[in-house]
């Protein structure tokens, strides 16, 4: 059942026993009020036979002939049978009063007494003296007959009542509740699949519109998480093939000249020599791609601790003496700035910078020009790396702004880009809550900029 009949039925059922309640009440007060009203009479009748005691019968007489309402009287004694004064009739029935015990004449002498029998009567009684009661009553009939009635017609209009109340709640309701229902259906179509449904626009109350909205900001955040993922995959499914191709390409190499080595044709010792020069270079390069592959792994799940107090200053002078030392021919230039301290893993910073130096050697001349600047700025390490190479194609400087993905085509060798070095480089600085970014260089190649927080 709805929200909203289950509303308008409660609604109904509390007028139904609120106009029961008030309309039973009501009639029971009347029904009191007419008791009341003969119970007067009936004391009228006894205060006539108090004032003049002598003419007690003659009295009652009188008054059952003048009373509004019927009354029945009878003359009770100790050591005698009653006698029947008067007996009065209402409507069709005839008044009768019963044969009251001494005990009940004596309580209905002190307050009106009901006795029922065939009908229901209202007693009251007056001792005269020397044993002897004066016992006068009337009927109920009358009153239970129009308390019965007002209380019928108090459920019959509690009922009209309630119907129109459930109507009216019903409507309003529904028409309060139209609002909800269509973000209900919008959001119903979203969950079903249509993303490009859109939350129908905030009305009503206040606590409607902040559903509303609510609802709009969850289902831009859904399409964005979608929309990301299924980036995500696509980029991890290229990214993964031309993994794979990397892979594929060294093992081809390898099973050709394994093939030719045991084809047993006869070769000169430096055909020997040069395909065992390339088996072993090819193996080389795969076990570096494994390798590569691994460590991408290993910093996506791995968490490893990130407590080192790391000089990057040593560092980074130590790999610009290496690189200097293999490239004699390159006019490698740097500022390092001393005692540059960051919080983070050594092994990790130190493969950082290996994989940029690795990169400029691999994508670069053999004479191009080097500027490596380690400083600090506002709280932050900044290494800055500049060639003289190539650069990079507008292409890749675009997705480059749009920030690095584990699993980024980009990074491919096959694709064009930097290798699975570049992928591992952009982990380690997500790793240290740093951020890596490549622009055009002064001098006319590829910047590439990293920037980690100072140690505090």
């Amino acid at each position: 059942m709805k929200l909203r009949s289950r509303l308008a039925l409660v609604v109904g059922a509390v007028f139904v026993l609120g106009g029961g309640v008030i309309g039973g009440s009501s009639a029971l007060i009347a029904r009191q009020e007419a008791i009341d009203t003969l119970d007067g009479v009936l004391r009228d009748a006894i205060s006539s036979v108090k004032n003049d005691p002598a003419q007690d019968v003659s009295a009652v007489l009188a008054i059952a002939d003048s009373s509004p309402v019927p009354i029945s009287a009878m003359l009770f004694f100790d050591d005698s049978e009653p006698v029947v004064l008067v007996e009065s009739r209402d409507g069709p029935e005839t008044i009768k009063l019963p044969i009251l015990s001494i005990a009940e004449v004596t309580r209905a002498a002190e307050d009106p007494i009901t006795k029922s029998g065939e009908v229901k009567l209202r007693i009251e009684a007056y001792s005269t003296g020397n044993g002897e009661w004066l016992v006068v009553g009337t009927s109920l009939t009358s009153i239970n007959n129009q308390f019965g009635k007002s209380l019928m017609r108090s459920i019959q209009l509690s009922l009209l009542i309630a119907l129109f109340m459930v109507v009216l709640v019903y409507w309003l309701i529904r028409r309060a509740l139209l609002p909800i229902a269509r973000v209900t259906h919008d959001a119903q179509r979203i969950a079903e699949g249509d993303l490009d449904q859109e939350i129908a626009p905030a009305v009503g109350s206040s606590e409607i519109r902040q559903l509303s909205t609510s609802l709009h900001a969850m289902v831009n955040s859904l399409r964005s998480a979608v929309e990301t993922r299924a980036k995500s995959e696509a980029l991890m499914r290229e990214f993964l093939g031309d993994a794979s191709h990397e892979l594929r390409t060294p093992l081809t190499v390898i099973r050709g000249y394994i093939e030719i080595l045991n084809s047993g044709q006869e070769l000169s010792e430096e055909q020997r020599e040069r395909a065992m020069n390339r088996l072993v270079g090819e193996s080389q390069r795969m076990s570096q791609t494994i390798n590569d592959l691994l460590l991408l792994a290993e910093l996506g799940e791995v968490q490893q601790e990130m407590t080192e107090s790391v000089d990057l200053s040593l560092l980074a002078a130590n790999h610009v003496r290496d690189f200097s030392e293999q490239h004699k021919n390159r006019i490698v230039k740097s500022t390092i700035a001393s005692n540059v301290i960051v919080t983070g893993n050594s092994e990790q910073l130190s493969r950082m910078i290996s994989n940029v130096l690795s990169n400029i050697s691999r994508h670069t001349p053999g004479d191009a020009e080097v500027d490596i600047v380690v400083s600090k700025i506002d709280g932050q390490a900044i290494l800055v790396f500049d060639d003289a190479g190539p650069g990079l194609s507008a292409e890749l400087y675009a997705r480059t702004k749009e920030g690095f993905q584990r699993f980024d085509r980009a990074h491919s060798k096959s694709g064009g880009g930097f290798g699975l070095g570049m992928s591992i480089l952009s982990s380690i600085v997500q790793r240290h809550e740093g951020t890596l970014s490549m622009s055009v260089s002064p001098l006319g190649g590829l910047r590439t900029q990293i920037s980690l927080k100072l140690m505090r």
